[in-house]
């Protein structure tokens, strides 16, 4: 096969991760997806190295026993395929990732050999970041942490009973010490002077493959954010691949992925603590109202909430308002300039959301402006019957 042909279908993997109104900006030229970060927005290539692996995961488009063309570049290709990309000035940065064709120190060393070629041969000192497998031994994950800005491995699930019904072969522990030991080995080398991974460790979890819960994921996350050893966490919504064991269980609603998504921002920016989520009987967050308004409405006694006194902590906990719109009601509260909704809404309040939580000078801000509370279920809580042959995972 043709390296060009290697490349599409390689490639080919990581377009099917994209919104079907968005899958035409990946195809110019190539894929190619935008991260922001630090106030800028990087264009990001992303590539595996193969789509070839051993291992049989149930939900996975790559398992061992699925039919599809298996096919693999070498580092020395792939440095440089992206290399051509940089210099004509299409992407600012890699992302590679890997199935596992023989063995994880296998695939991890095939991971440093194209990073040792990207640094060192070709001088490129751009974002690289690089999905680790578990079962790597320590002198690979200590050479990816010193070559790589960001290092990810993915947990899938929340706990070693979960991994089990969807990927029988996999260790949780193991993964779950990898990933520590990443941590462990960033923060030694950090201790040096060394400045390593700049952009953190992140993991991802598949939800709703098994029989998980939002509090089970949220537990563990919150663990790894409390011993510093997580940037951020990606969440995955299931989605049926065609051919695989899964194919017949119903996606997960994408609305329970935005629902976690909503918990860690919560979690990491907002001062909240995971004891302070809502959850329903089932240990899963609400559908049908964000998690910032389920703790709203069970926390009567907190509201309504003065804008020209209450503090940041106070403000953010307020629906509608977030850490830069609360930094501009300081602001603008200090300069004297707050006298109306209008004055609020375009400090970045979303009133709809808001204004049942809030007062303006003792008047309670619903009042004043004429507002209902929205309805509160969600029509994209639906799932849908449609099948897959790429999961949106492959590339978080």
């Amino acid at each position: 096969m043709e390296l060009a042909e290697k490349i599409r279908i390689l490639l080919e993997m990581a377009v099917d991760d994209l919104d079907e109104g968005l899958r035409h900006s990946a195809l110019r030229p190539i894929n190619i997806r935008p991260l922001r970060h630090g106030g800028r927005t990087f264009r990001i290539f992303r590539i595996l190295l193969t789509n070839a692996c051993v291992f049989n995961c149930y939900y996975c488009p790559m398992r061992r026993d699925r039919d599809l063309p298996r096919v693999e570049v070498s580092p020395e290709q792939l440095a440089h395929v992206f290399m051509t990309t940089y210099r004509r000035g299409w992407a600012d940065g890699l992302f590679v990732t890997s199935g596992i064709p023989l063995s994880p120190r296998d695939t991890v060393d095939r991971l440093i050999r194209l990073l040792e070629i990207l640094r060192f041969r070709e001088g490129y000192r751009g974002y690289i970041h690089v999905k680790v497998v578990a079962g790597a031994d320590s002198a690979q994950l200590r050479r990816v942490v010193e070559l790589a800005d960001r290092v990810s491995l993915n947990l899938e699930a929340p706990c070693p009973d979960v991994l089990r019904q969807i990927a029988p072969q996999k260790n949780f522990t193991l993964y779950l010490r990898t990933l520590t030991e990443v941590h462990r080995l960033a923060e030694s080398l950090r201790a040096d002077g060394r400045p390593v991974l700049r952009s953190g460790i992140t993991t991802q979890f598949v939800v709703g493959a098994a029989d998980d819960t939002d509090r089970q994921i949220l537990t563990l996350v919150e663990r790894l954010y409390r011993e510093r050893v997580l940037h951020h966490a990606h969440f995955s919504a299931f989605r049926p691949i065609r051919a695989t064991p899964l194919e017949n269980r119903p996606e997960t609603p994408a609305l329970r992925e935005h629902r976690l998504y909503q918990v860690d921002y919560l979690l990491r920016h907002y001062g909240f603590r995971l004891d302070e989520v809502v959850f329903d009987g089932h240990g899963n967050l609400p559908l049908e109202v964000d998690p910032k308004t389920a703790w709203a409405l069970a926390h009567p006694e907190e509201f309504p909430v003065e804008v020209l006194t209450a503090d940041r902590e106070r403000l953010l906990r307020v629906p509608g308002i977030g850490p830069k719109t609360a930094e501009n009601i300081l602001r603008a509260r200090a300069a004297g300039v707050l006298r109306d909704a209008r004055d609020l809404a375009a400090l970045g309040v979303r009133l709809w959301s808001a204004a049942g939580f809030l007062t303006l000078r003792g008047r309670r801000l619903a009042d004043a402006c004429g507002l209902t509370l929205r309805p509160l279920i969600d029509p994209r809580t639906a799932s849908g019957r449609r099948l897959y042959e790429f999961s949106p995972g492959t590339f978080r």
